[in-house]
């Protein structure tokens, strides 16, 4: 009979809120609850990409396995409107490769969450959370069946909002959605190629789509390429196009060998680091991750990594602190500092960067001069990426006189 009262209840299993179940559970917690709208495995938009940070985190979960069977990234291409071209190979890298992998969500989400619930996690998938309210010192969430609407409630001493870009917790802890200066807009098609294209991500910035933003073409190396294009808000409503008339115009640029299948072309909006909410919620015992809390990198669009940082630190914090109300408060306020500390500077420099993107001479520059060093386009993507360290090992500025003289 499933139990009614958990230490700590998660809302969303995506990569966020089953990093931090995973994290928990390491670390000892023993009752803990998964709880998501949807019933994995799911489809996630996404474009499948992740970086070496993830792949570190998983490593600290434990759970590195996930990638077996997967090819790592050979190669990745960045391009200008102007015809500036930036290829990073793998075997031109002498340090730590800034390459990852790419992998569908619809896989890579569901053995996360899968590797939860073997720990011991309770299993809530498939229920919608319908209302919460904090009273007494507790939790109560008011769930229901997703398909047949069974009513069903459950109390918890923590509560932790992963529940993505339009988060119900989120909204329930009073905290507005983000200004549309600080979302942007994406679509996302998945395609299929014979013979299969290599492990490798492309990113364009193309004169003949919204400037700034980018479209992309990540290829998995097993025949599934993963097409799409993203942009700001403001970006995208100046331009007067409908996004599925933008991604017609990118898929003319690519090979004509790539087959679509028009049944995974979706939308997402992006609610971006610029403008992040309070992550913790000391006095109600509880806390954001993700794409609830706005964990997407304002120059990229990627979330995985961050929301996947905080779920671990968040979860090791509250595991490892007194089990009092007390503790778990020190531990939230502790989770929102390191975090903070760790990413604002890493957020705001990517914010920069994508003003760069409004300036097309200077991405080219940039482009052109990665292109000929190497170890300076690794420094690049180490950047926008944050990868293991979180923010970039070469301060932003270093990086802008080393492509003015390179």
């Amino acid at each position: 009979m499933a139990k009614s009262h958990y230490d700590f209840a998660i809302v969303g299993a995506g990569p966020a809120g089953s990093a931090c179940a995973n994290a928990l559970l390491l670390e000892g917690a023993s009752s803990v609850v998964l709880i998501d709208r949807a019933r994995f495995p799911r489809d996630k938009i996404c474009g499948d990409g992740i970086g070496p940070g993830v792949i570190a985190i998983l490593e600290a979960l434990e759970l590195r396995h996930i990638l077996d069977g997967h090819r790592r990234v050979t190669q990745m291409v960045m391009t200008s409107p102007l015809g500036g071209r930036m290829t990073l190979n793998d075997n031109e890298i002498r340090g730590q490769s800034p390459l990852g992998y790419v992998i569908r969500r619809t896989e890579f989400d569901h053995a996360l969450m899968s590797a939860a619930a073997k720990r011991g996690c309770a299993d809530r998938t498939g229920w919608t959370l319908e209302g919460a309210e904090y009273a007494d010192g507790r939790w109560r969430l008011d769930l229901a069946e997703s398909e047949s609407g069974e009513p069903c409630s459950i109390t918890a001493d923590v509560l932790i909002g992963a529940d993505g870009a339009t988060s119900r917790v989120r909204r329930l802890l009073g905290q507005p959605f983000n200004h549309e200066r600080h979302v942007s807009v994406s679509m996302r098609i998945l395609a299929q190629t014979e013979p299969p294209f290599p492990p490798r991500q492309e990113l364009n910035v193309a004169k003949e789509l919204p400037i700034p933003g980018y479209a992309w073409n990540f290829s998995t190396g097993s025949g599934t390429v993963n097409v799409g294009f993203v942009c700001d808000t403001p970006t995208y409503k100046a331009s007067g196009r409908h996004l599925r008339e933008i991604l017609k115009t990118y898929k003319g640029l690519l090979p004509d060998t790539l087959s679509y299948d028009d049944a995974t072309r979706h939308s997402q909006i992006l609610p971006l680091a610029s403008q992040m909410p309070p992550l913790a919620y000391p006095k109600v015992q509880a806390a954001l991750i993700g794409d609830a809390a706005s964990m997407i990198n304002p120059l990229t669009g990627e979330g995985i990594f961050y929301g996947m940082e905080a779920g671990l630190l968040l979860g090791r914090g509250l595991a490892r602190a007194a089990q009092t109300r007390e503790g778990r408060a020190q531990a939230l306020i502790r989770y929102e500092r390191v975090f903070r500390r760790t990413f604002t500077g890493h957020f705001r420099g990517n914010y920069y960067l994508r003003k760069l993107l409004e300036r097309p001479g200077l991405f080219d520059r940039m482009l052109r001069a990665g292109a000929r060093d190497p170890n300076l386009c690794c420094d690049c993507i180490e950047y926008m990426m944050g990868n293991e360290s979180g923010v970039g090992r070469t301060p932003l500025y270093r990086l802008a006189l080393r492509t003015m003289v390179a």
